[in-house]
């Protein structure tokens, strides 16, 4: 079973929030591998909350067709997805968005008081310098903590396209990593599952596809599954 949590996601930047009131409802796009250890199936009917970019937030598909919907339905979950295209730890989304960075999005996660709250690094803080994106990580885990202290959070890395990451997205993911252990939560390297894949790839070659979002689900599962992470 998956004790209290809190874990947070994100990626790359264009539309809205997203929130999934009743992942429930949303059709099934399809069978996906799942690991046959699930350590967290006793997390089932938890209230789970994501704080992540447009990849988690399933920039250009329909509902229930982003990776927290689509894991979120299979264990029985229930999802709020705060996910905000265009925002990271320093960087806010665009004004058509969220318009808010990781730490304001927090906020409007307390009233839900979730058991679980995933962080997903994000590409979308390319750019930002090391140093000040080091401290701003730290600081969000912090308030995390704070604002929900009795919620597990769960760190994932970054996810990248088709091609090969830049080498700061390592550095990006390994800061949110870093802030997260020290604050006694957990963190997955859930690796890079769209390299080589174009064709699980949409137009803009930054969104990855209803496939796409399957092969993330699938390896957030497999990397659970590796960690023993428990809820």
């Amino acid at each position: 079973m998956l004790a209290t949590v809190v874990a947070v996601a994100a990626v790359l930047g264009l539309g809205a929030c997203t929130e999934d009131a009743s992942v429930a409802a949303a059709p099934d796009p399809g069978p996906v591998a799942s690991p046959t250890s699930r350590p967290w199936d006793q997390a089932r009917g938890a209230r789970v909350v994501v704080v992540g970019d447009s990849i988690s937030g399933g920039h250009g598909l329909a509902d229930g067709q982003a990776w927290p919907a689509l894991l979120a339905r299979r264990e029985h979950w229930q999802l709020t997805n705060l996910s905000c295209d265009g925002a990271g730890v320093l960087t806010a989304g665009g004004d058509d968005a969220c318009g808010s960075t990781y730490a304001e999005t927090v906020q409007r996660a307390v009233d839900l008081r979730p058991a679980v709250v995933f962080l997903q690094a994000s590409s979308n803080d390319l750019g930002q310098d090391d140093d000040e994106l080091d401290g701003a990580t730290e600081q969000l885990v912090a308030e995390v903590h704070r604002l929900l202290p009795r919620a597990r959070v769960v760190g994932l890395s970054a996810i990248w396209d088709e091609d090969a990451p830049p080498a700061q997205l390592a550095t990006i993911s390994a800061a949110l990593r870093s802030a997260i252990r020290q604050d006694g939560g957990t963190s997955v390297d859930i690796g890079q599952p769209l390299r080589g894949h174009a064709a699980w790839m949409q137009a803009d070659d930054v969104h990855p596809t209803a496939r796409g979002q399957r092969a993330v689900e699938a390896a957030v599962a497999t990397a659970f599954a590796r960690d023993h992470v428990r809820f």
